[in-house]
């Protein structure tokens, strides 16, 4: 029997001995085959300082930053707390093996085998070689590779350079390559000030540093920072009482780097896809400075306007859709019937999206509710906040409003809050979607831009993605009749007309029979436009529009519902065809990157934008300096200033008559838009010094509720903007250019008048189109009822 034992052991110690043999050489072969292709020490020993890409207001605020950081570090500055917090996680035979632990890759294996986890077998140095090379390489194959390239680098550095190199390399999250970023980016201090409940703090992101870090989820890594504490207590490198006060540690993270100022993430991307077409992959680590053309104020202004418009003017007042989901209390509730830590861990995973914060509900009153946000504090939400939220049945049906707190909320629903002026109200993420782009008529310049409602939950920048812009086309049209020798005072029939299957019709549903250019601008009559259309010619209109930037070549030349705004065109192209009107008539690009720099070049790129000069040109003008680009004219002053005498009585008096009334300001013009549907909102305003577009619907097209027009929901974004754009602003219109008279007409049938007559007003024409005499007009119709009316009369086709 012991015969048995002994050549058993015999046969197994030969087994093992050549198993053993076999690993021996298969990894010696791998080695001599892998030996020539492994990197050489020259190329990873030195660790570059890396600067990322960051974007700035054009008074030099912080946009955005994007790209990691990293600032190497020697060893002398790690301390002994982080080097201990690693070893002890990662490889506490660090100082013993030569790069790789056979000990730790049986084990590895073993466990492998056995289908349970017994630790990694990855050393430091074998992590390290893995994070210089091998990334896309399959993991049976990139663990071949990490065990020669590990023995190399134990052979050529020594074990402070190893992890000197591994500290500075490894990524901790948060836009922070290398402990040296990370340290400063966490905590704003040197590595070498790191306290033992950062260093393991720190230790704790390695394996996920996106989603472990203390500041996407506090709860979560305090635990984590426990387990490499006790990691440190068990390895006899802190005592107990240097554990229990590191594990007492209050979480004290908070992100030092990209400090954002002002808020503009659709530019930011802009920019960033710009200098990437450029410059590649050195757009995030060289240093780049982008200074854009973003006023800061302006910014600022248009994220409120956009976002608070969104909610209130459209979500809200179509009703409450109900809560995201529930979390039963006596599900989640620990053992002293305390459901907070379970709700917390639920809440760290929904993020904050536009103005509306994640909470759940802790308690119902008669009027009001207790609701627990994901910062741990308990807010009261009181009826004020709660009786907007109509239940939502359709986008035309919102009833009935709640009689008390538990029709809109049980304990448990996860819902969402917004903080307003006076406390915390019921909200709900909008499901539309919008855009607001503002620019200088003078030289191009965006001064801000907005491309959703927020970014993080859909980055389509929706200021440069085609749309139907409806009425807001309408200017378009009108500028190419008052070229082809039509005036403002020249009558159109508003009547029936029919072309095939085609029959348009008025949004009031009426007909009012020959009216004026100017009536039928400013009150958007669909009829008269279609027949002024038909009138002028597709050709002559199209033309006129494509000197603004619109892309006519792809608009189809023998559909009437052009002029009515049918064909997809982006928010930046009508803001920029509006602000050639406002400046008078020339042609301006928008543009967005005002100077580029970079630490090893610096200034690489500054705008020189066309300019609106007015005097270039002219022998006995000083003004223009020699670099100076004038913008080209594209249509006669006198046309650009008639348009904005009519766009200015759509303010006064028609569709937009909201601007001036809480405006008050004597300088704005602009024209709603609305689709059929209706299915996009718009409106477009500008005085001399500022022209924005606001533009509203959902994403897939689908009616937005058919009572909403470009006046209910785009108007009074596009005023909330403005009054705080304008803020200490002088009042700024197109100059009256020579050649320009006025008469005194008929406002009805656009006829010559005289002193003393009933209904007149003053109009302008062209000197060579101004009428001298009285012509036979087609009998008209009383608009005197229609001008005491607040129509809001929109595109619909």
């Amino acid at each position: 029997m012991q015969a048995k034992i002994q050549n058993s052991l015999k046969w197994a110690a030969m087994l093992a001995g050549a198993g053993l043999a076999g690993v021996v050489m298969v990894v010696t072969a791998a080695y001599l085959y892998l030996a020539p292709l492994l990197p050489t020490a020259e190329t990873y020993r030195n660790v570059q300082l890396e600067t990322p890409l960051r974007i700035y207001t054009s008074d030099m605020r912080l946009i955005d930053e994007i790209g990691n950081r990293r600032n190497p570090v020697s060893f002398e500055e790690i301390p002994d707390v982080l080097t201990d917090a690693l070893i002890a996680t990662e490889d506490v035979r660090f100082y013993s093996h030569s790069g790789v632990d056979l000990q730790s890759l049986i084990r590895g294996f073993y466990g492998f085998i056995r289908g349970v986890n017994l630790g990694g077998g990855s050393t430091i140095t074998m992590q390290l070689a893995k994070k210089l090379t091998f990334d896309s390489d399959n993991v049976y194959l990139r663990k071949l590779k990490e065990i020669p390239f590990a023995l190399q680098i134990q052979q050529e550095l020594s074990k402070e350079e190893v992890l000197t190199l591994y500290f500075n390399t490894i990524y901790f999250g948060a836009g922070a390559d290398g402990i040296g970023a990370a340290a400063f980016v966490y905590y704003g201090k040197p590595v070498s000030e790191l306290t033992l409940a950062e260093a393991a703090m720190m230790i704790s992101l390695l394996p996920c540093p996106s989603s472990c870090n203390p500041l996407s989820s506090p709860i979560r890594s305090i635990e984590r920072r426990r387990v490499r504490l006790q990691n440190m207590l068990k390895e006899n490198m802190i005592s107990q009482a240097e554990f229990d006060e590191a594990d007492r540690a209050p979480i004290t993270a908070r992100r030092h780097n990209r400090n954002v100022a002002v808020s503009a993430p659709y530019v930011a991307e802009m920019v960033r896809q710009q200098l990437y077409e450029e410059f590649g992959e050195d757009t995030y680590t060289q240093g780049f400075e982008v200074i854009t053309s973003i006023d800061g104020d302006k910014q600022l202004a248009a994220n409120k306007a956009l976002t608070e418009g969104l909610e209130t003017y459209y979500d809200k007042a179509h009703g409450y859709r109900g809560v995201t989901a529930n979390y039963p209390r006596e599900i989640y509730a620990d053992a002293n019937n305390d459901p907070n830590k379970g709700w917390l861990e639920e809440l760290q995973q929904v993020p904050v999206v536009g103005n509306q914060q994640p909470a759940i509900v802790s308690a119902v009153e008669a009027r009001s509710f207790q609701a627990l946000l994901k910062s741990g504090e308990t807010i009261h939400v009181p009826w004020e906040g709660i009786s907007w939220a109509r239940k939502f049945n359709s986008r035309n049906d919102a009833w009935p409003p709640p009689q008390a707190a538990a029709d809109v909320a049980e304990i448990g629903d996860l819902i969402r809050v917004k903080a307003t002026g006076s406390g915390w109200e019921l909200g709900q993420v909008p499901d539309i979607q919008g855009a607001l782009v503002s620019m200088s008529p003078s030289n191009g310049e965006i001064l801000a831009l907005v491309g959703g409602y927020d970014f993080r939950r859909s980055q389509v920048n929706r200021v440069i993605t085609p749309r139907p812009p409806g009425s807001n086309f309408k200017p378009f049209l009108y500028g190419a009749a008052l070229e082809a020798g039509y005036s403002a005072a020249s009558t159109i029939n508003d009547a029936p007309i029919t072309r095939g299957d085609y029959r348009p019709s008025n949004y009031e549903n009426n007909f009012l029979g020959p009216i004026t250019l100017r009536y039928a601008l400013k009150h958007s009559r669909n009829v008269p436009a279609v027949r002024l259309y038909e009138q002028v010619g597709a050709s002559k209109v199209l033309s006129f529009a494509a000197k603004f930037g619109f892309q006519t070549q792809n608009f189809p030349r023998n559909d009437l519902t052009v002029a009515l705004g049918s064909q997809d065109v982006q928010p930046l192209e009508i803001v920029s065809g509006y602000a050639a009107i406002a400046n008078g008539g020339y042609k301006v690009e928008p543009w967005f990157i005002k100077q580029i720099s970079s630490i090893a070049d610096g200034l690489i790129f500054q705008a020189n934008p066309l300019v609106v000069c007015e005097e270039c040109g002219n022998s006995n003008s000083e003004e223009s300096p020699a670099d100076l680009i004038p913008a080209p004219r594209i249509i006669d002053a006198r046309i650009a200033f008639i348009l904005n005498s009519m766009l200015r009585s759509v303010v006064l008096e028609g569709s937009g008559n909201r601007v001036q009334r809480e405006l008050g300001r004597s300088d704005l013009m602009g024209k709603t838009g609305t689709t059929n549907g209706p299915q996009e909102l718009w409106f477009s305003g500008f005085n001399r010094d500022i022209a924005t577009t606001v533009f509203i619907g959902f994403d897939q097209p689908e009616p937005l509720g058919e009572r909403e027009q470009g006046a209910t929901v785009a108007v009074p974004i596009w005023i909330d903007f403005m009054r705080n754009a304008l803020r200490d602003m002088p009042e700024n219109i197109m100059k009256r250019p020579d050649g320009i008279e006025d008469r005194l007409i008929n406002k009805t049938t656009g006829a010559l008048a005289t002193p003393g007559e009933p209904d007149t007003i003053f109009e302008y024409f062209r000197s060579e189109n101004a009428p001298n005499a009285q012509d036979p007009q087609l009998p008209g119709v009383d608009l005197n009822k229609e001008e005491s009316q607040e129509l809001s009369t929109e595109t619909i086709f």
